[in-house]
């Protein structure tokens, strides 16, 4: 077997995966035309098609399909023994993919940026912000992060802060010209700033804690986004209410920029969780990652969750 026939079976696994080449192509680093050309060599060497091919999708054919099963177990096995090499001779080194929900990003990851490169420059991440579930095998990430309630069931989840709040607050601006509301029953006379979620399409219906019951309201006002930055950014200019993790809006609420309202209806949610696809091994990237993370987010009293037992 030819060396070269190691890239290019490795470059199969990853379109098969992604059932794109373009998704597959950005998982390794390389073009989508340059990606397209190894899978033809792949296919002329075998004489053999592995995939159908439209202007949309890219799927296995049945013999396709049947090498996949073959070859997977092996290539997974050449991975580990790899990683396994790197981490006993302590090599790190690579791009870590993340998949992050906007609150957890700014909350967590965002501020431990700077310091996590100064320690570990050889480490290239790349966040990708995404509210919604992500099949993060199938897209070719490393780590995913998000609030416990979203995670996927085969995941390894790692808690790493304590439950978060739902809490609601405006501009001291727009409260002395619209008053403050007292009961959620109010908030049919003020101007609430909605959230659509790009997973769904939805608009985030606001959540209140009534009487011990989880309650949902659906909620009018001048302005829907897509990004939580714009709708503090809104809120701030007092153009209405807002609501988000109080964690994610702590910093507006100490600087007086936003007030606290509504407090005895706050909400609590399960908190935020690091999850990965179980394996024997981790790759020394990941846990150097995580623990980075965990160890950041006990140094700023997130919670008390997370010990940094965190690894399978």
């Amino acid at each position: 077997m030819k060396p070269e026939i190691l890239a290019y079976l490795a470059a199969f696994e990853q379109v098969a995966q992604h059932r794109s080449l373009t998704y597959a192509a950005h998982a390794i680093g390389v073009t989508p035309a340059a990606l397209s050309q190894t899978i033809k060599k792949l296919e002329t060497r075998l004489d053999v098609r592995l995939f159908d091919r439209t202007t949309r999708s890219v799927n296995l054919t049945e013999a396709g399909r049947i090498y996949l099963e073959r070859i997977s177990p092996a290539l997974a096995n050449l991975r580990e023994a790899t990683e396994d090499l790197q981490l006993q001779a302590g090599v790190e080194g690579g791009t870590l993919r993340l998949t992050i929900s906007h609150p957890a990003g700014k909350v967590l990851v965002e501020p431990m940026l700077a310091e996590f490169f100064a320690h570990h420059p050889h480490i290239h991440v790349e966040l990708v912000y995404d509210d919604g579930f992500v099949d993060i095998v199938r897209e070719g990430f490393d780590i995913g992060i998000r609030n416990g309630e979203s995670l996927e069931g085969d995941m390894v989840a790692m808690p790493l802060t304590q439950d978060l709040t739902m809490s609601f607050g405006a501009s001291p601006a727009y409260l002395q010209a619209h008053g403050v509301p007292q009961h959620p029953d109010d908030l049919e006379h003020h101007q609430c700033i909605n959230y659509r979620m790009s997973s769904s399409g939805a608009v985030y219906k606001w959540e209140f804690n009534i009487d011990g019951k989880l309650c949902e309201r659906a909620l009018s006002g001048p302005l829907t986004v897509n990004h939580g930055d714009t709708a503090m950014r809104a809120a701030l200019d007092g153009v209405g209410l807002i609501t988000g993790w109080r964690e994610s809006m702590r910093g507006a609420f100490h600087a007086g920029q936003l007030v606290e309202v509504l407090k005895p209806y706050w909400a609590s949610f399960p908190g935020f969780y690091a999850y990965y696809p179980h394996r024997t091994h981790l790759p020394l990237k990941t846990r150097i990652f995580l623990d980075f993370l965990v160890h950041h987010v006990q140094r700023n009293g997130f919670s008390n969750a997370a010990d940094g037992q965190w690894r399978p």
